[in-house]
């Protein structure tokens, strides 16, 4: 292959990377083009002054045979078996997470907890009306008061919209099988089969964070007549209407700048942006079909504290509404590795925002003194230990299931699929908001469709049977 015939994979994430390693291994070279200086997208691991920081944590846990044996081959005894304990953190108490019935009654008070026993069984036995909204099914799981105790408030942080608003996906998706039944059936100890995706209370991490993988990945993955090129983004995509046969490429620098012939184009750009990238433009209604489907962006300040022990969890859900933070992530309890000085602690502060939005666009020295001073609102810790810090943006990073966004999913995906030379993969690829391992079993996939070792449908693979969380 030459840059004059290309198979090109846009994005360096898991998917990318996946797909990469996958035609390396049928020796068959491709240009790997990502706009991030260093591979792994948003599971790219950060180094600040010696500390070790995640972009938000990633756990290493999954249902597939082929991601459990790249993950063990590549990272062999330096990936560590990690015991999970996250909480939710309202009221200025922690609560567990999954809810445990005995720990959720003891912390409301018997008042609050009666109630929200005689609001789940109202609601057993008057179905709510309205299952296709969060809201909706939500309530029908839970009643209405734990709904707005333990899920309207953050999920509205997360997307910025009414819970009514987002689709009934997210839940099924994300905490299928999770309910006030089968938090007491678990507690009085009763056989719950699997159990909710939200039960893994294990799961995998690579010593040095997971940024350690997906480098050992891209170096595994070299073969001769490929090239990685970062700093750079596929900005069109020409087409004669049944074949992809160039893409437009920028960098920072305008030398960066080219016009790639292709011959196969794989992408894990965020769907819509992808379709509106076709040049002829994709037809009208599809264009308006693209850009229906939204994105919420994240930021997270990372910040060095002068203390040892701040918390044990390895991340806290913020449910309090007084402050827009919606996770803490402590990192030094995801692996000790993650920090050099074991008397002092890492944590991500992180923000659920809109690219553009006023806390976007926030100078990083007003943002990490915002941030600091809703840790102290918090009570969690106090500013007086703050050594240093820095702040990263991520745009794109979680689809928004609005209603009927799946209508709007399949409009583009009908355009696409004109083209078969051309595959979209991974979570921003297929707007599924799923884990690394699903996109790097997309990645696998769509290399095997290409060279012959599999026939798969990118769009039917379903991890989320067993294990699902953010």
């Amino acid at each position: 292959m030459t840059e004059e015939n290309a198979v090109v994979i846009a994005g360096a994430g898991p998917a990318g990377l996946a797909c990469a390693y996958g035609l390396s291994k049928e020796k068959r070279p491709y240009i790997l083009i990502d706009e991030n200086p260093q591979p792994g997208g948003l599971c790219r691991t950060i180094d600040f002054q010696g500390y070790l920081f995640d972009i938000g944590g990633h756990r290493f846990l999954t249902s597939s045979p082929e991601v459990q044996a790249l993950w063990e081959d590549m990272m062999g005894d330096e990936l560590l078996r990690v015991k999970r304990l996250s909480r939710i953190y309202y009221r200025g108490k922690y609560f567990d997470y999954p809810l445990s019935f005995v720990d959720t009654v003891l912390k409301l008070g018997p008042l609050d907890s009666l109630l929200c026993f005689l609001s789940y069984a109202r609601y057993k036995f008057f179905p709510y009306h309205e299952k296709d909204s969060f809201e909706g099914w939500i309530i029908h799981n839970f009643g209405k008061r734990l709904y707005n105790i333990f899920f309207k408030t953050y999920t509205e942080k997360v997307w910025a919209v009414p819970c009514k608003d987002l689709s009934s996906d997210w839940a099924v998706q994300r905490i299928m099988g999770l309910s006030l039944q089968v938090a007491i059936k678990k507690m009085l100890g009763f056989d719950v089969g699997q159990g909710p995706k939200t039960f893994a209370e294990r799961f995998l991490y690579p010593k040095t964070g997971p940024g350690e993988f997906y480098k050992r990945l891209l170096d595994s993955a070299r073969v001769e007549g490929s090239g990685y090129w970062p700093n750079r983004k596929v900005i069109r995509i020409r087409h004669d209407g049944n074949r992809i046969f160039s893409v437009d490429v920028k960098g920072k620098r305008e030398a960066d700048a080219c016009l790639l012939k292709t011959s196969r184009l794989f992408s894990s750009m965020p769907l819509p942006e992808a379709a509106l990238m076709f040049d002829p433009p994709a037809p009208p209604e599809t264009q308006e079909a693209a850009k229906k489907l939204v994105f919420r962006s994240y930021l997270v300040v990372n910040i060095i504290m002068d203390k040892e022990h701040i918390f044990p969890d390895q991340w806290i859900y913020i449910h309090s509404p007084e402050v827009r933070m919606g996770r803490i992530q402590n990192y030094k309890n995801w692996s000790p590795a993650m920090v050099p000085d074991p008397g002092k602690t890492s944590l991500g502060l992180e923000y659920f925002c809109n690219a553009g939005d006023e806390l976007w666009n926030m100078d990083d020295l007003d943002l990490i003194d915002f941030a600091l001073k809703e840790l102290e609102r918090t009570g969690i810790a106090s500013r007086k230990h703050y050594i240093n810090g820095f702040v990263v943006r991520y745009k794109n990073a979680y689809p928004l299931y609005s209603m009927g966004y799946m209508d709007n999913v399949m409009a583009v995906k009908k355009y696409l699929d004109r083209f078969p030379n051309f595959q979209t993969m991974g979570r921003g690829g297929l707007f599924r908001y799923d884990n690394s391992d699903h996109s790097i079993l997309t990645g696998m996939y769509a290399a095997d469709n290409y060279t012959g070792r599999g026939r798969h449908d990118l769009w039917a693979v379903d991890l989320g049977k067993r294990y699902l969380e953010s």
